[in-house]
């Protein structure tokens, strides 16, 4: 970490800069074994462990593991997504009766997460959709459930949704990671335009529990989201937060702003920015 923070220390940086740091090393043939970074903590004795991370100590030696006398291998994942669903001070989004809460919500994070907000942002933000979404149904009248819905088209599919979410996930993965270039997001983009036809129609399940009805959901879900992120990531050309561009490495002031990513009724995704 030196190398790439010298100012601020192996220890105090923040999980961004730690996360470049790492897939910069693997990138340039420098991991661990498995596509990681080594994390060692044999400086430190075992109470001063076990004060840190209580019973992880015995959870990590009944499976063969001394942080006290050897390495582990680290790597990053996805586990927060900073942006989010754009909403008013009562949840409510621009879709009628559509609420949003805690991590789906937009604008609690900027370009960076901060560590330990998550609990707090389902409590805040859960209990004001909660009782904006309880009074709103209060004077909504019970849509008659009697009426039959109108059928839906007959479905033939054709390909294997599974397989292609597990393809895009691993496209999003290596292109619109903590790692960005140009070239890498106009390639993604080209993939994730190209799932769009496929995703077009839905269709009828079929009789019972469909798995595959469900993952066309899931993907063409996933698609959107997709493109949602990778344009966002395409139109900022800077580095900032855990948006890393590769190609534009330092943080620009001008772009000191906000994105908002909006649908148009033909279903295409602009991007534009605000102060």
């Amino acid at each position: 970490m030196k190398q790439f923070l010298p100012e601020e220390g192996r220890y105090l940086a923040a999980r961004d800069l730690a996360t470049h740091a790492i897939l910069t090393e693997v990138a340039a043939g420098r991991g661990s074994p498995h596509g990681g970074a080594w994390l060692s903590f044999q400086h430190c004795s075992e109470p001063v462990l076990r004060e840190a991370f209580g019973p992880v100590i015995d959870r990590l030696a009944a499976n063969g593991i001394d942080l006290t006398r050897q390495p582990i291998e680290v790597a990053p994942i996805a586990h927060y997504h900073m942006g989010g669903i754009r909403v008013d001070t009562g949840m409510r989004t621009t879709v009628p009766h559509l609420f949003a809460a805690g991590e789906a919500v937009g604008g609690a994070n900027g370009a960076n997460r901060l560590s330990g907000n998550a609990i707090t942002e389902a409590f805040t933000f859960g209990r004001r959709a909660g009782e904006q979404a309880a009074a709103l149904a209060a004077r909504t009248a019970m849509p008659d459930a009697a009426q039959p819905a109108a059928p839906a088209p007959s479905r033939s599919i054709g390909f294997n949704p599974a397989a292609e979410i597990a393809s895009l996930q691993s496209l999003m993965n290596t292109h619109v990671g903590p790692r960005r270039t140009r070239a890498g997001l106009e390639k993604a983009l080209a993939h994730i335009t190209a799932l769009a036809p496929l995703c077009a129609e839905l269709g009828a399940p079929r009789a019972g529990l469909d798995a595959e009805w469900i993952d066309l959901h899931d993907l063409r879900n996933l698609r959107l989201v997709a493109e949602c992120v990778a344009r966002a990531a395409l139109s900022r050309e800077e580095s900032r937060g855990a948006h890393q561009r590769e190609d534009f490495p330092e943080t620009d002031p001008a772009w000191t702003r906000r994105q908002h990513v909006t649908m148009a009724s033909d279903g295409s995704i602009a991007v534009g920015v605000a102060p």
